[in-house]
């Protein structure tokens, strides 16, 4: 009874973050007279299978309908943050540039403006980063006091604005609330905007905005505006990382549950030939054999998953340096996890659509002849798709990897040739 309730109100979880994804409100309604409590849960539960709330989804998504119905049935869903980077559903409104949206979250809740994320940014930070400008207008007038807290790394907005490349914002926060403090203001390594911006080279002498700095007792005038930085691969690195991270957790989660609940479920009582509590794929009968073979299989595909994107995991919390290099391995290492999977599903569904009970269930209609046959051929074409891409993949990048190579030796062969070829212009005369 109470399995039966858990399976019920988890099918109720998942349906709610369906709603969120399309910002189906009326779903949302009644979802909530079903469970009138679903939305606590969210609160309560802290479910390790979503890494974040439905308030998230829908503020991600930008549904200002289902994220005002949300906060008027549980506003407390708004001081919830995510278990990605920490972000509070007003973080997320800031970055995206939800000028309504956030002005929703602000009703609910005002003092969200002072929740940092991982990096101990506040939703002003982050809107200032993306270069929202009406949103941090909209920000400081709820809590002007926001704007001048300092990040984990001791960054101020200005600085933020500066490394990011907002002159618009940079030029309003100057305006708006630049007393000396706030613009001669350093970071944990002793720089000012100022020094970043010439650091940088993200100055220009015909600049618009004049920004007075003081150090060392002594006061510059400089007239520059920030341009856009050169982009760098550490960019590139850090998203990489980012979604390594997230398809892995997914994975690991997915491969868990896989696990501890297989297709079939477990035996619920003691019989000839099973246990209470063992799994029902390995003991299914065909005839007179055990279907154990499946089940090993299903086992060792699993279990590659789990390990592989547990091994993705621990790695990219290690610190190691996010290198091309590295990254190359993670990747590699997330093909197999992602192979590994797929491999649990095609063993999964075949369980499924063979196993004695389905035989007895679908022998008049999806087991019968032709059906069965499309069954099968189906999941054949799929599994010979995937390893046909998986493939190409991999020689993708076998070549690429001896087209480096290769020009390499040519460059080196190219370099010694021509320093063996040089001879001196002039001999002295004997």
């Amino acid at each position: 009874m109470e399995a039966q309730q858990g399976e019920r109100l988890e099918l109720l979880t998942t349906r709610l973050y369906d709603a969120a994804l399309t910002g189906d409100v009326p779903s949302l309604r009644n979802l909530l007279q079903q469970d009138p409590l679903i939305l606590d849960r969210c609160i309560i539960e802290k479910s390790s299978r979503f890494m974040q709330s439905p308030l998230h989804v829908a503020v991600n998504l930008g549904y200002l309908e289902f994220t005002t119905e949300v906060l008027n049935r549980k506003p407390e869903l708004a001081e919830e943050l995510d278990q990605l980077k920490r972000w509070s559903p007003l973080h997320m409104a800031s970055a995206k540039g939800y000028l309504e949206i956030v002005s929703v979250l602000l009703t609910a809740n005002p003092n969200m403006c002072f929740a940092r994320d991982i990096d101990g940014r506040n939703a002003v930070h982050v809107a200032a980063i993306y270069g929202q400008f009406q949103v941090v207008e909209e920000l400081l007038r709820a809590k002007p006091q926001a704007a001048r807290e300092r990040t984990t790394s001791g960054e101020s907005i200005l600085h933020l604005c500066m490394k990011h490349s907002q002159p618009e914002v940079l030029r309003f926060l100057v305006q708006t609330m630049g007393d000396g403090q706030l613009l001669n203001s350093k970071d944990s390594d002793g720089n000012t905007v100022l020094h970043l911006a010439v650091a940088a080279k993200h100055y220009e002498e015909k600049g618009t905005v004049r920004y007075n700095f003081s150090r060392d007792k002594a006061t510059e005038k400089t007239e520059f505006a920030p341009t856009k930085p050169k982009k760098s691969s550490r960019d590139w690195l850090d998203k990489q990382r980012t979604a390594l991270m997230v398809v892995s957790s997914l994975i690991a989660t997915m491969a868990f549950q896989a696990g501890i609940n297989p297709p079939g479920g477990v035996w619920q009582d003691n019989n000839d030939g099973h246990k209470a509590g063992t799994s029902i794929m390995a003991h299914i009968e065909e005839g007179k054999q055990h279907n154990q073979g499946i089940y090993d299989a299903f086992l060792v595909s699993n279990t590659i998953g789990l390990v592989s994107s547990l091994t993705v995991i621990v790695l990219l919390i290690s610190g190691l340096p996010c290198m091309r290099l590295v990254m190359g391995l993670l990747m590699l290492t997330m093909w197999i996890a992602v192979t590994a999977t797929t491999m649990t599903y095609i063993f999964s569904i075949y369980f499924l659509g063979t196993s004695k009970e389905s035989l007895n269930s679908f022998k008049e209609d999806l087991m019968s002849s032709k059906n069965h046959h499309l069954v099968q051929n189906t999941i054949i074409t799929a599994s010979v798709a995937w390893i046909f891409l998986l493939g190409l993949l991999i020689l993708g990048h076998v070549i690429r990897l001896f087209y480096k190579l290769i020009k390499q030796i040519v460059r080196l062969v190219i370099g010694g040739v021509r320093r063996c070829s040089v001879r001196p212009r002039y001999h002295p005369q004997v």
